[in-house]
């Protein structure tokens, strides 16, 4: 990529980001004294730590280097698949989760998805398979993150004599330090470093300078790209099924819920999570705005076959040196918060769910927090492993993402908030859907996730309806046993509020500019925290 141009002033502003990183992990690795702080930072996370490690985990460089590419070639379209799984993530706040999960965890120590169906059904066995399932699809998100990193890393070094695979290491070490010496502790603090250096960078910064500097100004950009092809929202049969497979991964992805159960209580998880959902939302309307600047500015034959670098093209030719440093900076915030928390997750996962209930009784928190540190090393060396040895890495990723989604969604909703489900009907539901959705990737069937949860819900709800008796039949955990609470309805409301104000505000942007859609996302998003902040006064003075 000869268009990336790297001063030496910008190689100093990236060795200052890294050290930084390190510094920060390593400062809070010293306050995770035990299991509980390694896995779950003791559960006491507030509303900022919550939106920067939720906004942080979620958007990874795949976010701005992918879509800004796809706004390049194809327009303002693209920012409806773009913000699918965003909105996917505001139904595991709309439909109760955050603050049912926060509460259940409070009353009986739910600590992971294995968990809730332990406690539910006493099932060892659908506990491990959630622990598996939940590792498997952190692991190869977090992989082809990795691969991410290395590529930029070795973008950056290459005329050191930096190859791919020790910039691929090289950036692995770095988040191996601080994650297997803290755990959640430290990468939910560096997900608020790394927050606060993208964010401003990403949403000020840059936009200033490209219309400063770029002449990126709304009737510079409508006048130089063709209307039909660059800012078209017209409908697309397609889009049902992408926000539908979005929703359906976000419900039941496992970073989400370990984030509601280590928020500080149930406003935290549901104000914190609500914070981070918003601000990846804005997010992507702004990179469709670079991606229509590098359009209007950036020759196709600068960057060749490779449109995912476009971003990077036009970031060398806008900044100044040192700022270029920063933005690649920020982009490898986004991409390290992404894979250090699904690498803790993974932790967590097998930790929880697979080896603690096979430990004796009467182990001792040191040696448990021995347990994860080794867990932690193995899994990142295995993700190692699988970047550089196995091809594919991005077929690996949406057979992951595919797989889980189709195989937990339903029997966990079901564990969740259905009274007649059984632990032979989750269990039926768990083994169809991931075979359903691994047949449907093989066949290659368009959306195998949706092919795959239809196959789980079936196959759920019979076997359900079928073992369910007065004997094996199992109430609801605590918290997801209320009914007809006004809070929950309160936060319907004030989450539909804040989804679809955040997205108007987002595609308003992503048109530059709609002040029509601008405004009217702001009324929505500031009537979503007032809504949501009376909900709370009145909730916590009821109780």
């Amino acid at each position: 990529m000869d268009y990336l141009v790297v001063k030496n002033l910008d190689v100093a502003v990236i060795v200052l980001y890294f050290a930084a990183v390190i510094g920060n992990g390593l400062y809070w690795s010293s306050k995770a004294r035990h299991s509980g702080d390694f896995l779950l930072g003791g559960k006491s996370f507030g509303i900022f730590s919550t939106l920067c490690t939720q906004g942080a985990t979620m958007k990874g460089s795949g976010a701005l280097m992918g879509y800004s590419a796809g706004a390049y070639v194809n327009g303002a379209g693209v920012l409806i698949s773009s913000q699918c799984y965003s909105l996917g993530a505001w139904g595991a706040i709309l439909s109760g989760i955050a603050r049912k999960l926060k509460k259940c965890s409070n009353i009986i120590d739910i600590r992971s998805s294995g968990d809730l169906f332990l406690k539910r059904f006493d099932s060892p066995i659908l506990k491990k398979l959630s622990g598996i399932g939940g590792a498997w699809l952190a692991l190869s998100i977090m992989s082809g993150n990795m691969a991410a990193v290395g590529l930029l890393i070795h973008l950056l070094f290459n005329k050191y004599g930096l190859t791919f695979e020790m910039s691929l290491i090289i950036g692995m070490t770095i988040t191996i330090i601080y994650t297997t010496l803290g755990g959640l502790m430290a990468v939910v603090h560096n997900d608020v470093l790394q927050w606060l250096i993208m964010t401003p960078l990403i949403f000020i910064v840059v936009p200033v300078m490209l219309i400063v500097y770029g002449g990126a100004t709304p009737t510079a950009i409508h006048k130089a790209l063709d209307s039909a092809q660059y800012f078209s929202l017209r409908p697309n049969i397609w889009w049902l099924g992408y926000l539908l497979s979005g929703v359906l991964a976000a419900c039941c992805d496992v970073n989400h819920l370990t984030r509601f159960i280590t928020a500080r209580n149930e406003k935290t998880a549901v104000k914190g999570s609500l914070l981070g959902f918003t601000f990846c939302t804005l997010l992507a309307g702004l990179v469709i705005f670079f991606g229509l600047t590098a359009a209007m500015l950036i020759d196709p034959a600068v960057v060749g076959d490779n449109k995912d670098g476009v971003i990077l093209a036009l970031v060398s030719r806008i900044l100044p040196p040192g700022l270029v440093g920063l933005f690649l900076a920020a982009t490898l915030a986004m991409t390290i918060s992404t894979i250090d928390s699904n690498l803790n997750t993974s932790v967590l996962c097998i930790t929880v769910d697979v080896i603690e209930p096979s430990l004796p009784e009467g182990v001792s928190e040191k040696a448990k927090l021995f347990y994860c540190r080794i867990v932690n090393f193995v899994i990142a060396a295995l993700s190692i492993f699988f970047v550089l040895k196995v091809k594919g890495i991005v077929a690996i990723m949406g057979m992951g993402f595919n797989v889980y989604s189709s195989a937990f969604f339903v029997p966990l909703m079901s564990c969740m908030f259905w009274g007649k489900a059984t632990e032979k009907g989750c269990l039926a539901g768990i083994l169809t859907g991931g075979a359903m959705a691994i047949v449907a990737i093989n066949m290659k069937l368009p959306l195998p996730v949706v092919w795959g949860v239809a196959v789980s819900l079936v196959c759920t709800v019979i076997v359900s309806l079928l073992t369910c008796n007065e004997k094996n039949r199992r109430g609801l955990l605590p918290g997801f046993n209320e009914r007809g609470k006004k809070i929950d309805r309160q936060i319907f409301i004030a989450c539909t509020l804040g989804a679809c104000g955040s997205l108007i505000f987002s595609i308003g942007v992503g048109l530059w500019i709609n002040w029509i859609c601008i405004v009217a996302g702001v009324v929505g998003m500031i009537a979503c925290i007032h809504t949501l902040d009376a909900a709370f006064k009145d909730y916590q003075a009821e109780a």
